[in-house]
């Protein structure tokens, strides 16, 4: 399965502006040009067609160069309102004591950013000083100092600016008696309706320089900030009688041209949502258009380069599919119409007449002529023509497509040079005839690795799709980083951008928020370092608005919980150079005032836990590493400081509420609902017994039946959302000294529906009907093998080494297996031998045990979840710390074993060190009792067979809980089993078995104190057995190994005690004579959870307790 994040949501920018409408429907105007860095009627839900009036959009005489700089310098420390003030005859003052002393001048015709620029200028200089600066135009005369926004007859007398301005530049200049604030503007000179989206949407949709000037002027002169979307919470605006100037001199533009969004709407009014389980709630009178808006402006977001990279084809299969079904993978329009066009098929880019028709219609779009048919021009903008594969990778697989795929570079890149060598051909021959034109295609899903060896055209651009969740590990920037560096270093890319994914980790599915602000400024400012990055979109989490219960618009949901990866990353794309560390300073004291200390303690703690403790992609790493009690608890106790530090009622309490609402009721409503459900341990890994092949079985008849005659049937029951799967999986594995067997059956009663079109090695088959295959040998997650194999029995076998810079996958690799697959009435079924040689470097042996998994991708109905495993992986199919335990049974064991904590493997360090217990071979702590001392108290000593688990209980804090290992077991007799030495009388060592849910089945224990007393726990009863009823004597005593061992009978739900003395064998001897029944009656399931180790009493010397031989097993049935 490959991880799919689609760049499909944004669209491409359109003529008609965007207005918000709660139902969903739209308005439009007619604009002469359209210049947003953002695409607005991406919000409506419906496809527009590009008006015949419509000119194209006029290219910059820049070309793709940009160079953001300052070319003059603030000469004196700023205004009076900061702080001391220099000398006064130098001021320029706008308003003094109360009174204004200046007049806002605007030419006679104004452009509508500058009138838009002087409209904010008044504003905010009345929220500053309470005082309205008066606005008048042309020569219109006036007294005391002037503010001069945009160009006009004044600037130009003033010979301001003494160059013409580039695009997007803007200054700020002062000269005696005259504040000049302009930029570069479009050609748009209707008159403004300042209190009107529409109005305002229209003028940003042309440069808008004067607003940059005008907004820089405020936040960095004045101190004004936007740091939410709301006037009211989010902003902050100094107040002082008294605004005057020092002399200043300022030339810039942002350092980074392309500088995108989506979506333009934001949750404006509440700033916060939570509510994930109940989407309906979010509703759309919390959307103001008008301030979304006017936010993105404000910070300089707006307005940047028009761009776009985005999948191209969507409606390809509309125009073209009757005519030419050879242009697409399914070679035949009847098999397209069943299937989803952009996430099951792919235009077949080698096809006769196909690049010929995408060159003809980007010169159409280049041309300025209008869509030859609705959605042409999907993904384009301004001088950038999109060329990009639909949002899958089903590649097509015909005889003239498939010697262009390169196996060898891995799942990330085996369709490079396919794709990138067709965009390249586009850009050639566009090249031709519109020189200044740009093809543009994203870096994504199996085309993201560069192409080796490929000499790009000087006109196509690569937006690299990117994920910074990623980047707590540091290795995963690196390798981002490099692999950007290849296309512009390698492949001689000169214009390229980012799709920074600021949207994850899924915070709809209740994840711990990932808010470091750190890791982006390490990220721009190495990719600056690169050359040719240009910026890029910034996509962040939207959902669907309601009004009452009617669907209507997107929005951003959670301006709150964005924040500190969204304001800071547009910062930095606007100056790169930003002081991180000080900029954060000023937002806490500006923004929480007294609580500024508490707050900064918060975003602090979050940011440190994610990068410390490696980040998070699922639930149990979310909340059972990241987000535990203790932690969560450490960010209340922080909120609670910040509100004590503030007054009820101020702002600052307010602010300090709205991060509570925003960020932390998210977190404790997440961790709950954790604790409170099944998705607490929803994921335990699986496990199962390998049972040993008959011996005698001929080596080309190793696919009879036979050769499973012993092994267990294993079924994959739930989807990687842990639904109940639409369709059964059922598999069993078998071993010898050679070879490991696997045979699988996979229910389909829609068989001519398969997708089957890999047809070569090594390419892929992740989106054919295919099962993969998943095998750790150390347990360690660092290297393991994937495997997939399609219902045609075409192979895909990789190592992979997930921390690897560059491809993690190596493909060149070759397992040696071999595969058998067959139809039939019920499904299709795979049988595969795998030769040991090629997996472990040691020979296999009875009793050990191996990650693994068995997974299944499914596509013959498209409204079914197409994913599910065996080991339940809900980050998805390659997360090695969800891989499920085989255990290589011996001969005897008939494939019984289910189980076997074999301390001796790699999966525990190396033999003889001292290693960590958890982490691994599904061990961790109980839910409650998460990073509180067990993960650092108990470890794995010991060499060779002497390897067993120890644990220091002194270190460890006093608890009623125990560490636990899942076990995945089947109706009927099981018996769980383990082996203890006590250093000290005073523990208590302890085997215990629980459902999935925690209910008790069954808890055995010796007692403390007492060296020949062992219980059984029943409801208000505990059932006591010493020496005189086992006859074993002070079995228990200091230094003296014994075993407890539970049978439970599943049907019955009854248990059975026994204990041995003895490490590894001994005779075991029967506590209750009579059936006992289960701790809990409503317990029930087989899939459990074992405790072991020891309920902590008191600190004593040589307080430990060691463990070893812990064993599952099917037990026979007795004749």
């Amino acid at each position: 399965m490959r991880r799919s994040c689609s760049p499909t949501s944004i669209g491409m920018p359109r003529r008609n502006a965007a207005f918000w409408s709660a139902s969903g429907s739209t308005r439009r105007v007619t604009e002469l040009n359209y210049y947003p860095s953002a695409s607005p009627p991406d919000v409506l839900f419906e496809h527009r067609a590009r008006s015949p009036a419509m000119p194209f959009p006029q290219f910059s005489p820049y070309g793709n160069v940009w160079i953001g700089y300052a070319l003059a310098i603030l000469v004196l420390p700023v205004l009076a309102l900061r702080g001391a003030e220099p000398n006064l005859a130098e001021q320029l003052e706008l308003v003094k004591n109360g009174r204004p002393h200046a007049t806002i001048v605007l030419a006679q015709r104004p452009t509508a950013s500058a009138q838009l620029a002087a409209w904010e200028l008044q504003h905010y200089l009345q929220k500053i000083s309470a005082v309205t600066l008066p606005i008048v135009r042309g020569d219109f005369p006036v007294e005391g100092n002037r503010i001069l926004v945009g160009e006009s007859a004044a600037t130009r007398a003033l010979a301001v600016p003494t160059a013409p301005l580039a695009e997007q530049e803007y200054l700020i200049q002062t000269s005696p008696g005259v504040l000049v604030l302009m930029g570069h503007d479009g050609p748009e000179f209707t008159q403004v309706d300042y209190q009107s989206y529409g109005s305002l949407y229209k003028t940003a949709a042309q440069p808008i320089g004067s607003c940059y000037a005008v907004h820089a002027f405020l936040e960095n002169q004045l101190g004004v900030k936007w740091y939410l979307p709301n006037e009211t919470l989010g902003e902050v605006v100094p107040r002082n009688p008294n605004v005057s100037l020092p002399k200043l001199s300022i030339r810039r533009r942002p350092d980074l041209p392309i500088r995108s969004i989506y979506p333009l709407f934001i949750n404006t009014e509440k700033l916060t949502f939570t509510q994930w389980d109940q989407r309906q709630k979010f509703q759309s009178s919390w959307v103001n258009p008008r301030t979304s808006l006017l936010y993105w402006i404000r910070n300089r977001l707006w307005g940047g380069r028009q761009h776009n990279a985005n999948h191209s084809f969507n409606f390809f299969d509309k125009a073209f599919g009757s005519t030419h079904p050879e242009w697409f993978s399914t070679k035949s329009f009847a098999r397209m119409q069943k299937l989803n066009y952009q996430t099951e098929v792919q235009p077949c880019l080698t096809a006769k007449g196909f690049q010929e028709q995408v060159v003809a219609i980007a010169r159409d779009y280049f041309a300025g002529r209008p869509e030859p048919f609705p959605g042409a021009y999907r993904g384009s903008g301004g001088r950038f023509f999109s060329v990009m594969p639909n949002d899958n990778t089903n590649m097509c697989g015909c005889a003239d497509c498939r010697p262009r795929y390169r196996p060898g570079i891995g799942p990330s890149g085996n369709a490079s040079h396919y794709v990138w060598e067709f965009v390249n051909a586009v850009a050639r021959e566009i090249r031709q005839t519109h020189p200044q034109a740009m093809i543009s295609n994203c870096a994504y899903f199996n085309y993201t690795a560069p192409p080796e060896g490929l000499i790009f055209e000087p006109n196509v651009a690569v937006e690299f799709c990117k994920f910074y969740t990623y980047y707590a590990n540091p290795l995963r920037l690196r390798r981002d980083h490099l692999r950007i560096a290849e296309f512009v270093n390698q492949n001689q890319v000169h214009f390229f951008t980012t799709w920074e994914y600021l949207l994850k980790p899924a915070m709809t599915e209740w994840a711990f928020p990932c808010l470091v602000p750190h890791v982006h400024v390490t990220d721009v400012r190495g990719l600056q370092k690169i050359g040719g990055f240009q910026g890029g979109k910034l996509q962040y989490l939207y959902l669907q608005t309601y009004n009452g219960t009617r669907p209507g618009g997107v929005a951003q949901a959670n301006p709150v919980l964005d924040f500190m990866n969204l304001y800071w990353r547009m910062k930095l794309y606007d100056d790169t150079t930003l002081d991180i560390d000080v900029a954060l300073e000023k937002y806490y004291r500006s923004f929480f005032g007294p609580g500024a200390p508490a707050m900064k303690t918060f975003y602090t703690a979050l940011e440190q836990r994610w990068l410390r403790l490696g980040g998070g992609h699922d639930s149990r790493s979310w909340w059972n590493r990241l987000g535990t009690r203790e932690f969560v608890g450490e960010l209340q106790r922080a909120l609670m400081q910040a509100r004590e530090a503030t007054a009820v009622k101020t702002v600052y309490r307010r602010r300090v509420d709205l991060i509570d609402e925003g960020i932390l009721q998210h977190m404790v409503k997440g961790r709950a609902r954790y604790e409170t459900t099944a998705l607490a341990e929803a994921a335990p890994v699986a496990t199962s017994g390998v049972a040993r092949a008959p011996a005698g079985i001929p080596a080309n008849k190793w696919e009879h039946d036979s050769t499973w005659a012993n092994s267990p049937r294993q079924h994959i029951s739930k989807t990687l959302k842990n639904k109940p799967v639409p369709q059964q999986t059922e598999f069993q594995l078998a071993w010898d000294d050679k070879w490991l067997y696997l045979k699988a059956f996979c229910h389909e009663p829609l068989l001519e529906n398969l997708k089957a079109n890999t047809r070569d090695r090594d390419v892929g088959g992740f989106s054919d009907d295919s099962i993969e295959l998943f095998f750790d040998p150390t347990g360690l997650g660092t290297t393991y093998y994937q495997f997939c194999i399609t219902s045609r029995g075409v192979v895909y076998d990789a190592q992979e080494t997930p921390g690897a810079i560059g491809a993690t996958a190596n493909i060149n690799w070759n397992s040696g297996i071999k595969v058998r697959s067959k139809m039939g009435e019920q499904g299709w079924e795979l049988r595969a031998a795998i030769p040991w040689a090629n997996l472990a470097q040691q020979p296999p042996r009875a009793g050990s045990t191996w990650r693994f998994n068995l997974c299944r991708n499914r596509f013959t109905e498209t409204e079914q979840p197409p994913y599910s495993a065996w080991s339940p992986s809900p980050a998805g199919f390659r997360d090695p710390d969800q891989f499920g335990l085989i255990t290589l049974n011996a001969a005897e064991d008939r494939g019984r074993l289910v189980w076997h904590c074999d301390f001796s493997s790699p999966a525990f360090g190396e033999d003889g060190s001292l290693s960590p217990l958890f982490g691994r071979s599904g061990w961790y702590e109980n839910t409650r009792y998460a990073n509180r001392g067990w993960d650092t108290s108990l470890s794995v000593i010991g060499s060779g067979p002497d390897r067993r688990a120890f644990c220091d209980i002194n270190t460890t804090c006093p608890s009623d809980v125990l560490p636990m290992h899942a076990v995945q077991v089947t109706p009927g007799v099981v018996s769980v089993e383990a082996d203890f030495r006590r250093g000290a009388l005073q523990n208590q060592p302890t085997l215990s078995i629980a459902d999935l849910t925690g209910k008790p089945i069954a808890s055995a224990h010796a007692w403390a104190n007492r060296a020949d007393l062992m219980a059984i726990e029943l409801p208000n009863d505990r059932r006591n057995f010493s020496d005189a009823n086992h006859g074993l004597g002070n079995l228990t005593a200091p230094g003296e190994w014994f075993g407890l061992r539970i049978e439970v009978h599943t049907e019955p739900q009854t248990i059975n005690v026994f204990v041995r003395r003895g490490r590894r064998s001994g005779r075991w001897v029967p506590l209750n004579r009579r059936p006992l029944p289960y701790y809990d009656p409503e317990a029930k399931g087989t899939n459990w959870f074992l405790g072991l180790g020891t309920y902590k009493q008191q600190t004593v010397k040589n307080n430990s307790l060691e463990i070893d031989n812990i064993r599952v097993a099917q037990v026979p049935a007795t004749p």
